[in-house]
């Protein structure tokens, strides 16, 4: 099998006809056929049925026309990888949970390019729950995420270097009326619509008590959006359709601006220490680098 088979395929598909795809492929239209033929063979089934007037899929390649497209962009990441690590030496892996890689992570990856523009490091962004598991099955030399104070993750394993990077604070914002003020009137007894987070997430356990209890004790409250994205819950609040909590880098420019109002002197809102951590037995150029600057200065939380 050829790559330049799959390649075929999928530019059949997007091109609509067998002569505008030997086009563009840059092939004779009859070539261009025996490719799609000889693919069909590798494979064992057919991909085009040929009985229709017009350029039509079988069954089997549209279900798996997706795959194609996934296995031919990973084979082609996968070799970009090898080539970069062959000519720069391997990169550091860094994992790190939704939250962060919105509010805190691109003023410590500028702090990288910075002071080490040389060092070489490839972040992955995910879940807080699924940062931890990369890391604990060694898919990632460094994990980025927010913890209780007091509740660092891995006591149970001394090996794994761990660096407080700071405090980050959950704050309780609303939109701005016309006049600067919270949209939203916390010091009577009106209808207040609340932006939360998944119950079974981190930042939703961490707020349902005291916050959001205390909250839904002294007001009429209605949850109107349940989610996991703190973008997602910035752009409601900037609406205008609700309360939540975020993280202050995240929404610091539009607490200046006076988009959003900060609640916190009435709802409060938990401290999160942010920290990272360093798989034991794993060396590279890189990831020395970067987790010194990580002991010497790092940006401000």
């Amino acid at each position: 099998m050829k790559i330049e088979w799959i390649e075929d395929f999928l530019a059949l598909i997007e091109a609509g006809t067998f002569s505008q795809a030997a086009e563009m492929r840059h092939v004779t239209q009859p070539a261009f056929s025996r490719r799609i033929r000889q693919l069909e063979e590798w494979l064992g089934v057919e991909l085009i049925d040929r009985h229709s007037t017009r350029l039509a899929l079988t069954p089997h390649a549209r279900a798996y026309e997706p795959s194609m497209r996934d296995w031919l962009a990973r084979l082609y990441a996968m070799r970009s990888r090898i080539r970069a690590d062959a000519l720069h030496g391997p990169r550091a892996i860094l994992t790190t949970q939704h939250t962060l890689t919105v509010s805190y992570l691109p003023r410590l990856l500028r702090h990288f390019r910075q002071q080490a523009p040389e060092a070489r490091l490839q972040v992955r962004s995910s879940d807080r729950s699924d940062c931890i598991r990369h890391f604990q099955r060694g898919e990632a030399d460094l994990l980025l995420c927010s913890e209780l104070e007091g509740a660092p993750l891995f006591l149970d394993r001394e090996e794994i270097e761990r660096v407080p990077l700071g405090v980050e604070q959950l704050i309780p914002i609303c939109a701005a009326d016309q006049h600067g003020h919270p949209l939203f009137d916390l010091g009577g007894k009106a209808h207040l619509p609340l932006i939360g987070y998944e119950a079974d997430s981190f930042l939703g356990g961490v707020l349902a008590s005291p916050y959001l209890l205390d909250l839904q004790r002294r007001f009429d409250t209605e949850l109107v959006c349940e989610t996991s994205f703190t973008i997602g819950i910035r752009e409601l609040a900037l609406a205008g359709l609700g309360i939540g909590w975020l993280p202050h880098g995240l929404i610091e420019e539009d607490l200046m601006a006076g988009r959003l109002v900060s609640l916190r002197d009435l709802l409060g809102g938990p401290k999160l220490v942010v920290a990272c951590y360093r798989q034991p037995d794993v060396e590279s150029t890189s990831l020395e680098t970067l987790w010194q600057l990580m002991h010497d200065r790092p940006p401000t939380i």
